[in-house]
């Protein structure tokens, strides 16, 4: 938790250090940087959902984690840090909405403290008994263990790190 802790805190410094430029396109077409830092938060928000579903629901039905499940595991971590490799946002998320209509930033931080705080108690809460079992169903990797989930979160985060800094060269 303490590295995805600080790969938010840079995140959210790089999208502040442009001020109100965080909110401009840096290239028609392009997100804004607020727009990164929206959807960062969204996924987050998403995954801590669905993990508190899955602590809701019945335990009895998780699955061992396979071989696949830790393959797929693997080659999204290895995609997610290529740099400049882009994805579509997944139909499971929606795209963020124009930079103009997000809140400013600071309400934005405060928002995704507020989910780390909800992903943080849900894993206090989770079983470690149920470590080695499938959990959360990425929308791209499958399946994933809490583990795979939370590092997934780190490396969502990292990748768009990228994109926060060449957002900042064009800005700057």
């Amino acid at each position: 938790m303490e590295q995805l802790d600080l790969a938010t805190e840079r995140a959210l410094a790089s999208a502040e250090a442009l001020g109100p430029r965080a909110h401009t396109h840096p290239v028609p077409g392009q997100w804004a940087a607020a727009q990164v830092i929206h959807h960062l938060l969204t996924a987050e928000k998403s995954i801590a959902g669905a993990l508190r579903r899955a602590l809701a629901a019945d335990h009895s039905k998780w699955q061992l984690v396979s071989l696949k499940h830790k393959l797929r595991g693997l080659l999204l971590r290895l995609a997610l840090r290529v740099p400049g490799l882009r994805f579509k946002v997944p139909p499971t998320l929606p795209p963020p909405p124009d930079p103009t209509t997000l809140p400013p930033l600071p309400e934005l931080r405060a928002e995704w403290a507020a989910v780390r705080r909800e992903l943080e108690q849900v894993l206090h809460e989770f079983p470690g008994t149920k470590l080695n079992h499938t959990v959360f169903k990425h929308p791209r990797a499958g399946w994933l263990t809490i583990g795979q989930t939370v590092t997934s979160v780190l490396d969502h985060t990292l990748h768009h790190q990228q994109q926060l800094n060449r957002i900042s060269k064009v800005l700057k």
